[in-house]
């Protein structure tokens, strides 16, 4: 064991996942691809919860802070996700927009998939696999109620990746065997879609009678210009439609975002200050694009607005 780190980070960077459209070759750990919220947990005097852009989060998941304080360590950080599960224990994202929304959080479930530090010491340089043997045998230590570790899947990719969208999951995560944590994209870490979705600005809505007849949708370019990706139509229930229109009215504005507005001829639009971000599940985005067949999955409250560009596939790894 090395000698414990003498500067014990207040802050990390998580370690961030690249798209690809199908699985590399090489030595890869697979997980299941969690439908959640990104989330760094650090255990030292108290328990502290961190999302992905650094916002603490610790008061919004106070059964959780509670949890993890029970493991039998100081001067730890963990990686993992928050989600909500379904009756039949399949991750929600959905229900996990409406807990965060209602400030109701007490069955949401940590999957903690890393271990960065325990006890002080640095482990981000050694290999992943150690590194996650270490954190199943730290959370075995005592008996949590809603803290998990997220297995290692074990079967070829293609495999895992089927039986994944057959159990209507999100996708797989990959892990290349022996990769550092190194707080980056790097290509060591990959993830596997089951369906194209992604995160999207709002822009504005249509108006149907005295509510919501559809979102407008952009993302930033390479320039990090805003531009328009498209409406949305479909996937709002009644609550949904409330909690969103409740979100959208104290950010309307006169003016649209966008430096170059669509014509949109025969409809109403309220335009909004672009500060919100939802989660859209599309079939395609055109040569022009534009998301085709986009159904709406919730509000994501973890990332900023600013940071929202279209996700690219790549084999660079």
């Amino acid at each position: 064991m090395r000698r414990p780190a003498l500067d014990f980070p207040q802050r990390l960077r998580p370690h961030l996942v690249s798209l690809v459209t199908r699985p590399p070759t090489g030595d890869w750990l697979y997980e299941t691809k969690f439908d959640g919220y990104r989330m760094l947990a650090r255990l030292d005097s108290g328990t502290m919860l961190v999302t992905r852009n650094g916002h603490d989060w610790t008061a919004r998941l106070p059964r959780l802070a509670i949890d993890l304080a029970r493991l039998p360590v100081r001067g730890a950080w963990l990686d993992g996700e928050v989600v909500a599960l379904d009756e039949s224990g399949q991750p929600a994202f959905q229900a996990l927009q409406s807990a965060f929304s209602r400030g109701v959080t007490d069955d949401l479930v940590y999957f903690a998939f890393d271990l960065l530090y325990v006890d002080r010491v640095d482990l981000r340089g050694r290999p992943v696999e150690q590194r996650r043997e270490l954190l199943r045998v730290l959370l075995e230590q005592v008996d949590l109620d809603c803290v998990r570790f997220s297995p290692t899947l074990h079967a070829d990719p293609a495999s895992l990746l089927a039986s994944a969208c057959r159990l209507g999951l999100e996708g797989l995560i990959g892990k290349r065997q022996g990769s550092a944590y190194r707080g980056e994209r790097d290509g060591q870490w990959i993830k596997l879609k089951c369906q194209n979705r992604q995160e999207f600005v709002v822009l504005g809505y249509t108006r149907a009678g005295a509510g919501l007849g559809s979102l407008l949708i952009g993302l930033h370019d390479d320039a990090g210009q805003l531009v328009y990706a498209g409406r949305v139509r479909s996937g709002f229930s009644g609550q949904q439609l409330d909690e969103l229109l409740m979100r959208l009215r104290p950010l309307q504005r006169d003016r649209s975002p966008l430096e170059a507005p669509p014509p949109l001829k025969g409809v109403r639009v309220v335009w909004v200050e672009p500060k919100l971000v939802a989660e859209i599940k599309f079939m395609e985005i055109t040569p022009s694009g534009k998301v085709r067949h986009a159904v709406y999955l919730g509000l994501r409250e973890d990332k900023p607005a600013a940071g929202i560009s279209l996700e690219s596939d790549t084999d660079q790894l």
